[in-house]
């Protein structure tokens, strides 16, 4: 009964080692490798994103030229509010000033009533009583001299005496004329300064007005421009986690490497402005794929295939690699350009080491003109200074 089991299982041992040789086992298949359903599909909703951020990106460039223009809206009518309130203080003051001055005038004409009703008071008093005493008073002095200068000279006196008071009281009148005179003229500039502060004031609260409604439209624009932008930095997101599904779709060829060493992509131009790893870029600290190759002059110049292999995506839209390529080295081995200024190939097309395939440019999420580059093995960004050769 033993030997009978035992054989059973001899049995089915050498049928399911000779099954596995005829048909092996191909563990995690349907995971490592896409179907061109898979890729389409994947292409189709990466397609569906990028649409959807050219129309926000377009809305918002829209939504931040209506930021710009109520921003100098409110800025121009701050700036004559500011130069009109700075004219209204001055015309206080001048107002101040006059005002004074005509207090001034008004104090001085007050005294001069008051010594010209004095001085015309006492002249009356002496007119009365020269008038009243006159005959004894005449006779008495003319009387009393005795000699004809003597005679002559009194009288001379008493006439001084009277022609005295009158022009005393006529000077005085002459001095508060022109202090009235002077008064009027003083008024008259301060009802002008007060008529063109009234004037003013009034201006100022129309372009107050204007002010604030400028500022609320400011803030309108400024709050819809934050909301457009977290839907941007959401789709951004969407799109991107697209693209890189996208990628690892069309990473998993299973054709062998090419073989050999991976070609500096930009001739004439070895300075890496940003390196593989972990970076701070606009405040943001994020994990940066490849690296990035700059210098002076750098815009335009060509960016060759840095091994053979097929081109896979030539990608002349918004992304945040802007215009892109990706060349499949075979074995699972890609390479990345981005930020092109303009592309020299077209999908599917196979390419030699060194043939140019597009041109540097600043195009997408870029800090200006650029190569960004990228190595791709198994799926996982690499740093490509460890496989490229200058």
């Amino acid at each position: 009964m033993t030997q009978k089991i035992s054989r059973r299982i001899i049995a089915f041992i050498t049928l399911l080692a000779l099954l596995l040789a005829l048909f092996p086992l191909q563990v995690g298949a349907s995971s490592s490798s896409a179907t061109q359903e898979d890729i389409d599909a994947a292409k189709a909703e990466r397609d569906r994103l990028q649409q959807e951020l050219n129309e926000i990106n377009t809305r918002l460039s829209e939504i931040k030229d209506e930021v710009e223009k109520a921003e100098e809206k409110a800025n121009t009518y701050s700036q004559r509010v500011s130069l009109v309130s700075s004219q209204i203080g001055a015309l206080q003051e001048s107002i101040t000033l006059k005002t004074e001055q005509l207090t001034l005038k008004q104090e001085e004409l007050e005294l001069k009533k008051e010594t010209r009703e004095a001085t015309y008071a006492l002249f009356k008093q002496r007119l009365r009583s020269m008038y009243m005493n006159n005959q004894a008073s005449t006779l008495s002095t003319l009387l009393g001299a005795n000699t004809l200068t003597e005679f002559l000279v009194g009288a001379e006196s008493i006439s001084r005496i009277s022609q005295h008071d009158t022009e005393l009281v006529e000077q005085l009148a002459r001095e508060e004329a022109e202090i009235k005179e002077a008064e009027e003229l003083i008024q008259q500039e301060l009802d002008s300064l007060e008529a063109d502060k009234t004037s003013l004031e009034g201006k100022y609260s129309e372009l107050a007005q204007l002010l604030q409604e400028a500022n609320s439209e400011l803030s309108t624009a400024e709050a819809l421009q934050e909301v457009t932008e977290e839907d941007y930095e959401q789709i951004l997101a969407d799109f991107e986690e697209a693209d890189n599904y996208l990628d690892s779709l069309m990473g998993t060829g299973s054709e062998n490497y090419v073989g050999g060493y991976y070609a500096w992509p930009v001739p004439g131009f070895t300075r890496i402005s940003s390196g593989f790893g972990w970076r701070t870029l606009y405040g943001k600290t994020n994990y940066h794929g490849g690296i990035d190759i700059a210098g002076s002059g750098i815009y335009g110049a060509p960016i060759i295939a840095s091994n053979d292999g097929t081109v896979k995506v030539a990608y002349a839209g918004w992304t945040g690699y802007g215009h892109y390529v990706m060349i499949d080295h075979g074995g699972n081995n890609w390479t990345v350009y981005g930020h092109m200024s303009r592309i020299a190939v077209s999908v599917g097309q196979y390419v030699k080491q060194g043939e140019t395939i597009g041109y540097v440019g600043s195009t997408g999420n870029s800090t200006g003109p650029h190569l960004h580059f990228e190595i791709r093995i198994n799926g996982t960004k690499v740093n490509p200074i460890n496989y490229v050769s200058r």
